[in-house]
C-alpha cells in the first residue's frame, strides 16, 4: 500500500471515529443544556418572589455557563480525534523506509541538507539500515550535484550511525553546523501544517 493510500486510510478511519465521538459530544452537550434550562427555570421560580428581573438574570447566567461547558467538551472531543489521527500518522513513519521509492527520497534529503549547509566537507549520518543502502558511489555522484549548486568543492563522508527511523542528519566536519533531515524531525517541523490538513479532512 502506497504512502498516500495509507494516509487516506488513516484519515478515513479517524473520520469514522470522529463522527462517533462528535455524536457523543453533541449528545452530552444537549444533555448539559437541557439540564441547565431545567435548573435555570427551577431557580427562576424559586427566586421569583425576589423580583422578575433577578430571576431572569439567574436563569440566563446558568444557561450561559452551560453553553460554555458544552462548547468546551465539544472542543476537547475534536482535539482528541485530531491527536489520534496524528499519532497514527507518526506510527506510519516507521513504514516509510519499506517503500520502493525510499532510497530516492533519502538521496534527495541528503542532497537538500548538504545544499542548505552550503556544501564543503560534510558528514552524513544515517541509521544502520541506511548506512548499507547509501554506498560511496552514491555519495560521489551527490558531491558533483551539490557542487553545481553551491559552487563549492564538496566531500561527503558517512559518520557514525544514529538512532533515527530514516532520513539523515548532515553535519559540517567542524561540528559547528548541522541539519536534521530525519523523518521524525521533518514530521515535527511540519506538525502545524499536518494538524491543519488533518483538521480540514476530518471536520
Amino acid at each position: 500500500m502506497g504512502v498516500d493510500k495509507i494516509k487516506s486510510k488513516i484519515l478515513e478511519d479517524a473520520k469514522v471515529e470522529a463522527e462517533k465521538i462528535i455524536a457523543q459530544a453533541e449528545e452530552e452537550k444537549n444533555k448539559i443544556l437541557e439540564e441547565a434550562k431545567k435548573e435555570a427555570e427551577k431557580r427562576r421560580v424559586e427566586i421569583l418572589k425576589k423580583g422578575e428581573k433577578e430571576a431572569e438574570m439567574v436563569k440566563n447566567r446558568i444557561i450561559a455557563e452551560a453553553k460554555l461547558e458544552a462548547k468546551k467538551k465539544l472542543l476537547e472531543a475534536k482535539e482528541e480525534i485530531i491527536n489520534m489521527a496524528i499519532n497514527k500518522l507518526k506510527e506510519e513513519l516507521h513504514k516509510l523506509p519499506e517503500q520502493p521509492d525510499y532510497k530516492d527520497k533519502l538521496i534527495k534529503l541528503i542532497k537538500d541538507g548538504a545544499i542548505s549547509l552550503g556544501g564543503g566537507e560534510l558528514i552524513v549520518r544515517l541509521n544502520r539500515r541506511d548506512m548499507e543502502l547509501i554506498d560511496d558511489a552514491t555519495l560521489w555522484d551527490l558531491e558533483k550535484e551539490i557542487e553545481n549548486v553551491t559552487k563549492k568543492v564538496t566531500v561527503l563522508k558517512k559518520g557514525k550511525s544514529v538512532d533515527i527511523i530514516g532520513g539523515c542528519i548532515i553535519e559540517t566536519s567542524d561540528g559547528l553546523k548541522s541539519l536534521d533531515n530525519s523523518l521524525e524531525a521533518i514530521f515535527e517541523r511540519n506538525l502545524n501544517i499536518i494538524r491543519a490538513k488533518v483538521t480540514e479532512k476530518l471536520f
